[in-house]
């Protein structure tokens, strides 16, 4: 009796041993590294700013506004951020992507109106919220059951932590059928009817943001109007070649009240299927910069890395800019993080660390940044380059990788605000930096190149 009740009890202990190894090993499989803080990311970020990045002498105080208009039965949702104080300031006109709302963006809007510029947001709600019934990708979540092995990954599967109003489950799409969606989704957004209401949307809101200025309504008396450019992310980024003359090969509508001066593209939308890619930006005339990458692929299978470009190229030459950062960027543009969380998202699709990066919940802002640690031209001085990407010498090692996404960031924000500072306030500064200056700054981060 007491050898029968040994054995069971050894039998116990080894079975507990066996569950305590699994429970570890299921652990080590699940878990990813941890997100760096925010004030972490924060030092990070202001580290690479001050090794020789671009930012304007002074941060100005903000303030932002939203609201939502009425046009034609649809909710248009509106954001204006912009200096609190003195006044006017030239108007960035910022277009999100599929599936963000006004407020996206959130890193670049703020940081160009501290840097002196009024920015103007705006998106249809119904864009907004298009992505909003795939709910997230489920790979490698949490569902009822416990951890999903990868022989369900191609099954779909009801989240029933996330209720919808009905008080069901939100069904979570597998990483096939979710790719699926976002490719459907995606032609439909970026046809040529969806582009026409977008842009006849942009011209009428445009006409009550002026509306707004001669009333002197606050924010929007900050703006001025002479000096207007258009900025957008991917989906937004096609309305705007659209709004500077890109031939979609079909009619599109015109405004002669909205004529920028510049225009700025964060992963431009090109669509071979349209054909004409030689001749479509011909009538690109104005001073543009484009922002892409080297594997810079959007989740809807529309434009790749290797044809973003082509805007760039193609369009005549004459203060044609470039910035081409190195691996997946597509997320990182839509500006939303400091750089250190999406990182940890390396290897994923880029739709779902976007999704990631979109929540605005850990952006920030590389001038307040800057200002508040010490940036290389703080005062408008150059802090010139001795070292590479990741801090320490070219010759003397390197650090860790992960700081290559807080590099690209500054980048963004470094090229993009000189870009703008040269185009539209004639800065002799920011033109000697882009030009002299930035190049070599960006190292192993990503190349610039002017037409």
């Amino acid at each position: 009796m007491l050898q029968f009740f040994t054995f069971r009890v050894s039998n116990l202990g080894l079975n507990l041993i066996i569950l305590a190894m699994w429970l570890v090993l299921v652990a080590g499989c699940s878990s990813r590294p941890k997100i760096p803080g925010l004030e972490e990311q924060t030092e990070k970020l202001a580290t690479v700013m001050e090794k020789g990045g671009y930012a304007p002498s002074n941060a100005l105080q903000i303030a932002s506004g939203k609201d939502v208009w009425m046009y034609e039965g649809s909710e248009l949702e509106v954001m204006m951020t912009a200096p609190t104080a003195g006044g006017p300031y030239p108007l960035i006109i910022y277009l999100p992507s599929l599936g963000e709302n006004a407020e996206a963006g959130r890193l670049w809007r703020e940081t160009w109106a501290k840097a002196g510029y009024a920015v103007f947001s705006m998106q249809a709600l119904a864009i907004g919220q298009a992505l909003k019934e795939l709910g997230p990708e489920r790979s490698g979540s949490k569902v009822k059951g416990g951890w999903l092995s990868s022989d369900e990954e191609d099954e779909d599967a009801v989240d029933e932590s996330h209720n919808d109003k009905r008080g069901e489950g939100v069904r979570k799409h597998s990483k096939s059928g979710r790719s699926s969606e976002l490719r459907y989704l995606g032609h439909e957004y970026f046809a040529a009817d969806a582009l026409k209401k977008r842009m006849e949307q942009l011209f009428w809101a445009y006409q009550q943001l002026k509306i707004r200025i001669g009333l002197g309504v606050p924010l929007y008396a900050a703006a001025d109007v002479s000096k207007v450019v258009l900025a957008g992310y991917d989906l937004g980024a096609q309305t705007v070649t659209a709004v500077l003359g890109e031939d979609f090969m079909t009619k599109l509508p015109s405004s002669s009240e909205l004529q920028p001066l510049a225009a700025l593209v964060l992963s431009p939308s090109i669509d071979l299927a349209e054909g004409n890619v030689h001749k479509r930006f011909q009538k690109l005339q104005l001073p543009l910069l484009v922002i892409t990458g080297s594997e810079d692929n959007d989740p809807y299978a529309i434009s790749s890395a290797s044809v973003r470009a082509a805007v760039w190229e193609f369009s005549p030459p004459g203060g044609k800019y470039l910035l081409s950062l190195t691996g997946n960027v597509h997320p990182l543009l839509a500006g939303a993080n400091l750089g250190g969380g999406l990182i940890m998202d390396a290897g994923r699709d880029g739709d779902d660390a976007a999704d990631k990066s979109r929540d605005g919940k850990r952006g920030g802002n590389l001038l307040e940044l800057t200002n508040q640690y010490g940036g290389a031209n703080s005062g408008r001085r150059h802090g010139g380059n001795s070292e590479g990407l990741f801090g320490g010498s070219k010759d003397g090692g390197e650090r860790k990788n992960s700081d290559l996404g807080y590099k690209q960031v500054a980048a963004v924000y470094s090229i993009s605000a000189a870009f703008l500072d040269a185009v539209v306030k004639n800065d002799e500064f920011a033109k000697f930096w882009i030009k002299d200056k930035a190049g070599d700054w960006l190292d192993r981060a990503g190349s610039l190149k002017i037409r």
